[in-house]
């Protein structure tokens, strides 16, 4: 089974629309900030970085890679069902783009599994390159409104998939931390 970006790369390869494919694969490949402003930041390496999140006042740790995965592969699985059963057309294009892209950014925000302390979170800084490297707005509004509690809600069909998916996978990774733990806990006594 491929991992890693590799995979981010092959799911981005589902991207039927060939310019928004290209710009996927191309900051995939290449996770950079280009704004002179942010030329400072320390970037961790994508296959390394480990996100805190908080389910119930309880700090889990995931890995980036695996997470965005996961998230882009449920999202068009959603997406083939809401298609086939409801007979509602999702934009697959703009799903799968802001899925892969909705957490890449935190390659600055966080190192070891902690905040590096920059000013702006995730969001912002994917939003500010994404909106530099010319994505269309749709994709724009899928990162900005992926987390919960956010400034700007979730306003199309697309981006309340990704956003709930998003919300479902930090539950599940909760669950297995929290299995996790207690096997542990069993295996020390």
């Amino acid at each position: 089974m491929i991992m890693g970006l590799e995979k981010l790369i092959e799911l981005a390869g589902k991207i039927e629309n060939e310019e928004l494919r290209k710009k996927t694969i191309e900051i995939l490949k290449d996770i950079k900030l280009t704004h002179p402003e942010f030329q400072s930041y320390e970037r961790e390496n994508p296959e390394n970085v480990r996100t805190p999140f908080i389910v119930n006042d309880t700090v889990g740790i995931r890995e980036l890679i695996i997470h965005t995965t996961v998230v882009t592969e449920a999202c068009i699985k959603i997406a083939e069902l809401i298609e086939k059963r409801l007979g509602v057309k999702v934009d697959k294009d703009v799903l799968i783009a802001g899925a892969l892209l909705h957490d890449i950014m935190k390659v600055y925000e966080f190192k070891n599994g902690k905040p590096t302390g920059i000013l702006l979170d995730h969001s912002a800084l994917a939003l500010a390159e994404l909106y530099k490297r010319d994505f269309p707005q749709e994709v724009l509004h899928l990162v900005i409104s992926h987390a919960a509690p956010s400034t700007n809600p979730p306003r199309t069909l697309e981006a309340v998939i990704l956003h709930y998916v998003d919300s479902l996978f930090a539950l599940v990774e909760f669950g297995i931390s929290q299995s996790l733990k207690k096997e542990e806990e069993k295996e020390k006594k």
